[in-house]
């Protein structure tokens, strides 16, 4: 057994065996390494077909980083070709996101790589993930509320807790065929305290009066129509942008959400249509059919429309206090409550906020749709005589003129 001279201790080392056998001489290529007391080794190699140069190289690039990262290195070496660092943990939770089809994918990745401050480059992409400090994910924090982007930041720091406590499962979960371990012995985002400025619990909720003012300035297309629909109907934005028109039912006025495009992603959720919402689909289905409702403009990379999309469109208007797109869904439950005057347990139904608990959970599998369309009817003639009776009014009559023309 010889020995290269370039070792570091706690750092494993290069040795090449030779032995004498009856069909010659071969040579092997292993890395060995002592670490917690116990020792490991991995092959590389054979000699010539792998050159000294070529098994540095390895020995450098591949085991000497896992060797000093994880605690148990034959783990590691073992089930894991990627180096641990902080680049290719982010790419690998990303991923381990979109298989799993999760909406929140998209803005993790922007958030951790791909965004103008994201989290990988200042901490540092070939930064080993066990490695980083609680000093370290303070980097991209501290730039984030010097530009006092303070929402951006808490949601980096989440994106960097769940990133780094999945590596931590992920060498463990013996759920899956290939594990990861990625040297991580605590999540270092745990040590960094949330800002309670950035999550301020919104209570903003539109009048009647404010309702017909919006009812009346939102477009017949688009990210206005997106907007109307939570206004009726109380679902959230996103699930809104991505209703297909396959998942409308406008004979029985029925939306279905398939399981996979919930929050909760575990059962579809069931919506009768009031009359106003109902219309608005027969009339995107009449353009979309039964493809994407609310399709991305011509020439984006994306298959539909975006959030932005519908927040720039209300950010525009001027007909009453500023509000958000999310704040329509609060607006909903509170007008149905004090306008329509429908229990909460209902109102709770329809947004998928009821039966959280065990009963509920377990027990109860009343699909409740009876009770929710009723609820809904006496919503749309709430919503038409407060609403849109008062925004007929309000609209000026060359609108009605452009739109007729249309």
């Amino acid at each position: 057994m010889l020995y290269d001279g370039a070792r570091q201790r706690g750092e494993g080392s290069l040795r090449i065996r030779i032995r004498r056998t009856s069909a010659g001489v071969n040579a092997i290529w292993f890395a060995h390494w002592k670490k917690a007391g116990e020792r490991g080794k991995k092959q590389l190699g054979r000699f010539p077909d792998m050159s000294l140069a070529e098994a540095r190289a390895k020995f450098t690039d591949e085991i000497r980083p896992l060797v000093k990262a994880s605690p148990k290195p034959k783990i590691a070496i073992a089930h894991q070709n990627e180096t641990p660092t902080v680049e290719n943990l982010f790419i690998k939770y990303v991923a381990h996101l979109e298989a799993r089809e999760a909406g929140s994918a998209p803005h993790v990745k922007h958030a951790l790589l791909s965004g103008k401050y994201n989290a990988a480059d200042q901490i540092g992409r070939s930064t080993l993930a066990g490695d980083v400090t609680p000093s370290d994910v303070r980097k991209p924090l501290v730039a984030a509320a010097k530009r006092k982007a303070l929402r951006t930041a808490d949601i980096q720091r989440t994106c960097m807790s769940a990133a780094f406590g999945w590596g931590m499962r992920a060498a463990n979960d013996y759920t899956q065929d290939v594990t990861y371990d990625w040297g991580i012995t605590s999540n270092p985002v745990a040590a960094v305290p949330k800002d309670p400025r950035a999550n301020k619990a919104r209570d903003r909720n539109l009048s009647p009066e404010e309702m017909a003012a919006v009812w009346a300035n939102l477009t017949d297309e688009g990210s206005g129509d997106c907007a109307r629909l939570v206004m009726l109907c109380g679902q959230r934005v996103q699930e809104t942008i991505k209703v297909d028109g396959r998942e409308v039912d406008t004979a029985r006025a029925l939306w279905t959400i398939p399981a996979k495009k919930t929050k909760g992603r575990k059962h579809q959720h069931i919506i009768p249509l009031p009359p106003q919402a109902n219309e608005i689909f027969k009339r995107l289905k009449r353009w979309h059919g039964d493809g994407p409702l609310f399709p991305a403009r011509t020439g984006s990379k994306a298959e539909r429309m975006g959030f932005l999309a519908v927040s720039h469109h209300i950010a525009s208007l001027k007909c009453c206090d500023a509000f958000q797109a999310r704040d329509l869904r609060r607006t909903w439950k509170s007008r149905m409550g004090d306008g329509a005057l429908v229990d909460r347990f209902t109102r709770d139904l329809l947004q998928q906020h009821a039966r959280k608990d065990a009963g509920g959970i377990h027990y109860d599998h009343t699909d409740y749709l009876p009770q929710m369309r009723t609820a809904m009817v006496k919503w749309g003639k709430w919503f038409e005589k407060n609403v849109a009776q008062v925004a007929k009014k309000q609209r000026k009559p060359q609108d009605d003129d452009m739109k007729m023309a249309a």
